[in-house]
């Protein structure tokens, strides 16, 4: 039997791309994402002993409680691992796209240009280290004893963030090319993997 988890992540990601595939719009991409997150927070399971049926209805407040700041925790990490995901899937498409154009062998059926996607995937990237950083933060909340496996993921985020601005910057100012973009993308990717499966 497949654990809550696992099966709330493969149902979202299943949402996403079926969505993905049906859609023929530019925003294909960001509509499918929007729908499969929103999905995703309805089919997470809880914490244990919460007496809340959605994470999203947490909100901090003056009852904050540890089993508050857990469940904040798991929520936004685990919206990260969706997105983040949903990221890999897209720059693996982005990628396949540019090796067809380059070999002069474009799909009739996929009228999205290589810029609307590697945006896309830049601003799901974006969005996964923002969630990851929103999740750390809450990790802080936690009466934990041992802390050395936020440090291990602040580093490797920080790093992510470092790679992801750095290429924010020379994409808007500079021009960079699409295949760094690419490549810059993916190392954010590797990053964010590392700070979330190292002690995870």
């Amino acid at each position: 039997m497949i654990e809550p988890f696992p099966l709330a992540l493969l149902l979202s990601v299943l949402v996403f791309v079926g969505l993905r595939f049906i859609i023929r719009l530019k925003s294909s991409t960001l509509i499918s994402a929007t729908l499969s997150i929103l999905a995703f927070s309805f089919l997470l399971p809880d914490v244990a002993g919460s007496n809340n049926v959605y994470y999203w209805g947490l909100i901090p407040n003056e009852n904050f409680n540890q089993l508050d700041a857990l469940r904040l925790h798991i929520f936004f990490s685990s919206l990260a691992i969706l997105v983040l995901t949903m990221s890999f899937l897209e720059i693996i498409l982005l990628t396949r796209k540019i090796r067809l154009t380059k070999s002069l062998n474009t799909s009739t059926s996929d009228h999205i240009p290589i810029e609307t996607r590697y945006k896309t995937v830049f601003w799901l990237i974006g969005l996964t280290l923002v969630l990851l950083s929103i999740g750390l933060a809450s990790g802080f909340m936690l009466d934990l004893n041992n802390v050395d496996y936020l440090i291990v993921k602040i580093v490797f985020t920080v790093m992510a963030w470092i790679t992801y601005m750095t290429t924010f910057i020379r994409m808007r100012y500079f021009n960079l090319q699409t295949k760094f973009i690419v490549r810059y993308s993916f190392l954010s990717i590797i990053f964010i993997m590392i700070a979330f499966f190292v002690n995870i």
